[in-house]
């Protein structure tokens, strides 16, 4: 039977002068089983390393060859090609269903053995393993960990109750109860043995129940790691139970306490009417003046709300036209303008006034250039009045106010309609004029012209955002578009110059991200913007009121927008798939929570590397629900291709662009992930694509002088700067598939020689660098 093994130790076989033992059946071949040469010194097996280890006096040739007779006369046979370099020698054998690597090597004028079987049994095997032991049905917090080889767990049972029903379970599974060395009512403690393996556990009594410990010594604890994940998994899941349910509890709680509060809410105060229909409109307006700059905020809304038991009407004027959804959300949901995430984000400058109940200004503040300012009741001038559903009137500050040495001052007039929880939102694009797409950035003595834009959802952490980029190159929106709605769209980037605006959910601008010159610079000061996300429409403008600096150089930007937003008419959610989650890298799918992520290659030829905390078949269900999903584009699985076993799988696809190998290990409750795509039409584009059954062979030199390179001993010249920048321009030959032998004399150091195979179908580039020297890739 073929045992998995973590860190497994082996023994084995045979060297020179030693007789050839009669092995066990292979399915009962255990470790101790096989033999160890005389003279060996420094025996070390160790099943958690996975290896047998010691020292040889003999060459490692000589130990290598002995190996190779012994193990053949034994019904081994080679399963693999031998490695033999000049210090040391690998051999790798099968027999039924086991396998033994027999790695030898130069050490110390003898040589270092090391043997590494997999399918043969070891002592700590025949050992009873943590699964075994008795848990209650009613045990809560279990957690097992194998690095201290202990089993803890609760139960609401008392002391006396747990000790019997564990002596009862031990005894039924073969343990042996040796001694009781404590036993209180609050504590219990008892040794028990089976075999190699002893086992000691205490109890402690709690207010509800006991507490019970496992302390294991010679038990097997390999394989244990997929029992810890489940119990880890079952009390995580357990808790998500216990926290939603107790959020769900806690939000009824909350929605019927503001139920409550909203149908209890008064009515307005009565007043007598003033005939506000027969006075004249005013205009709409704020000015502030900010340490001697001047503000003008010409779009201003009123709303009513229920604060510290009154009626307020709140007027705010801000530079650009506000989002109501937000707002008009919150009065529905709690009569006044706040809730938990606290209260509305107005867009600076912004200026905002409060009446009381009785229409008098009580409070005035106000943000502009970055500074605070206030005035309250005798600080403040003018008349207000509310009637008919309509705000109307005028305030000032009565004197300038200070904050520390700036000096400002603030006065509005104001005619507006009232917004109420009842109210709708009003539409701002309905009737907008078309705006041009274009943007310039100024880096230095450079000048961007930003003509491409897209617009696209995403996270920034919880908040969802609408991230607008203005690029000098269209950005890759077969990528793009496959990245939407996962993670993977919330740090997207590619690299060309661009302007990156994030804007929240109130179309205030939260954030600018600048990438040119090799430079990124993050920003939002001395911006003016005009942004409205609206029905999927992205249209506005957005200009820095006078330059940054960074590093010494000076930038600045203006940029114009008006696009659909990527994936909102239709929905950015997707269609489920089901098992694991998506993540997308170059619009390929990659499960959510990977780690280590690794990303190599050509234009032509890209390989990506990651791990998953997922088992093996769970990851190729993955591949081929997404791939199959249409999500990703058209992919077929070339079912003749596939190779699954119970450690390693390789699926092969063709779609869009080429073809796609995916190639999986898996280890526990960890798969290693290898996606190696060729594009086909890229490669055929660039003079690369070999024909089928072929190779090219393809030579850059990116010096600035002629260099000389040695192909199979015959000498080609190859121009100086040939297919550095343009693959077009290098050597490009079609060639027979088979091995090839490169050198080439750098200008200084020595002779650089290098074998290589070109498989067929592939394209190998070799490419000079500055150096001198040449290195070669897999381009396709």
């Amino acid at each position: 039977m073929l045992r998995k093994l973590f860190h497994s130790v082996a023994a084995l076989l045979v060297v020179s002068g030693i007789g050839v033992g009669v092995p066990a059946a292979a399915q009962e071949m255990r470790v101790r089983n096989l033999i160890v040469p005389d003279g060996a010194t420094e025996y070390s097996m160790m099943k958690r390393r996975g290896d047998v280890r010691f020292q040889m006096p003999s060459d490692f040739r000589s130990v290598g060859k002995d190996y190779a007779q012994k193990l053949t006369q034994q019904g081994w046979r080679k399963s693999a090609r031998d490695n033999l370099q000049s210090s040391f020698w690998v051999q790798t054998f099968a027999k039924g269903n086991m396998t033994l690597v027999v790695r030898v090597s130069e050490e110390d004028g003898g040589s270092a053995v090391r043997l590494t079987p997999t399918g043969m049994m070891w002592e700590e095997d025949d050992q009873p393993t943590p699964k075994e032991l008795p848990i209650p049905d009613d045990a809560t917090e279990l957690e097992y960990s194998d690095f201290f080889e202990t089993v803890e767990f609760r139960t609401p049972s008392d002391l006396k109750t747990v000790q019997k029903y564990l002596v009862e379970e031990l005894e039924k599974r073969n343990w042996q109860k040796d001694k009781t060395t404590m036993d209180f009512a609050h504590y219990v403690s008892m040794d028990f043995s089976q075999k190699k393996s002893s086992l000691t556990v205490n109890l402690r009594a709690q207010e509800e129940g006991c507490e019970v410990e496992f302390r294991t010594e010679g038990m097997q604890w390999d394989g244990m790691k997929d029992e810890i994940e489940r119990a880890k998994k079952v009390a995580q899941k357990a808790k998500q139970v216990r926290e939603q349910a107790e959020q769900i509890a806690a939000d009824a709680a909350k929605t019927e306490a503001l139920a409550e509060r909203m149908a209890s809410l008064p009515k307005r105060k009565d007043k007598p009417k003033q005939g506000i229909d027969t006075l004249p409109k005013l205009p709409n307006e704020a000015t502030i003046v900010m340490d001697g700059t001047t503000f003008k905020l010409p779009h201003v809304i009123a709303y009513e709300v229920f604060q510290y038991d009154e009626w307020k009407t709140k007027i705010v004027a801000t530079p650009k036209a506000v989002k109501q959804d937000t707002l008009l959300a919150r009065l529905r949901k709690t009569g006044n303008d706040e809730d938990d995430q606290g209260g509305p984000s107005w867009p600076q400058p912004h200026l905002i006034v409060v009446l009381n109940e009785d229409d008098q200004p009580r409070r005035l503040s106000l943000q502009a250039g970055g500074t605070p300012g206030h005035g309250s009741d005798d600080e403040l001038v003018g008349t207000a009045l509310v009637e008919n559903g309509r705000a109307r009137g005028t305030v000032a500050l009565r004197e300038p106010g200070d904050f520390f040495d700036k000096v400002y001052t603030a006065e509005i007039s104001f005619d507006v309609p009232v917004l109420t929880r009842d109210s709708t939102p009003v539409k701002r694009l309905a009737d907008a004029p078309k705006l041009a797409n274009s943007g310039k950035l100024v880096m230095g003595n450079r000048t961007y012209n930003l003509s491409n834009v897209v617009a696209y959802p995403m996270m920034f952490f919880d908040d969802p955002m609408t991230a607008i980029v203005f690029s000098e190159k269209p950005l890759n929106l077969t990528k793009l578009t496959a990245a939407l709605g996962r993670p993977a769209a919330d740090d997207y980037f590619e690299f060309t110059p661009q302007v990156k605006l994030l804007v929240d959910a109130d179309d205030n601008v939260s954030s600018v991200s600048i990438w040119a010159d090799n430079n990124s610079v993050g920003s939002n000061n001395d911006l003016e913007d005009a942004i409205v996300i609206e029905d999927g429409r992205a249209r506005g403008t957005a200009k820095m009121t006078k330059p940054g600096e960074f590093l010494d150089t000076k930038y600045s930007f203006e940029v114009s927008v008006d696009v659909n937003v990527l994936g909102q008419k239709a929905s950015v959610s997707r269609k489920p798939v089901g098992g694991l989650p998506a993540d997308s890298y170059d619009a390929l799918p990659v499960p959510q929570g990977h780690e280590g992520f690794h990303a190599e290659g050509s234009p032509f030829r890209k390989v990506i590397q990651t791990t998953v905390a997922a088992k093996l078949d769970a990851v190729v269900d993955f591949y081929r629900r997404q791939l199959a999903s249409g999500q990703w584009g058209k992919w077929d699985e070339t079912v003749a291709d596939t190779k699954i076993d119970r450690q390693s799988a390789r699926l092969t696809f063709t779609g869009p662009t080429g073809g796609l190998s995916v190639q999986l290990v898996g280890k526990g409750n960890e798969t290693a992930i290898t996606l190696v795509s060729r594009d086909a039409q890229a490669a055929k584009a660039a003079g690369l694509w070999p024909a089928p059954g072929k190779a090219r062979l393809f030579i850059a030199n990116e010096t600035a002088s002629p260099a000389v390179l040695t192909i199979n001993r015959r000498d080609y010249t190859i121009a100086a700067g040939a297919g550095g920048r343009d693959p077009k321009t290098g050597i490009n030959w079609e060639v027979a598939p088979g091995n090839y032998t490169i050198e080439i004399i750098p200008p200084r150091g020595q002779v650089q020689s290098e074998k290589i195979k070109i498989q067929p179908d592939t394209t190998i580039g070799v490419i000079i660098t500055d150096s001198g020297n040449f290195m070669t890739m897999e381009l396709y």
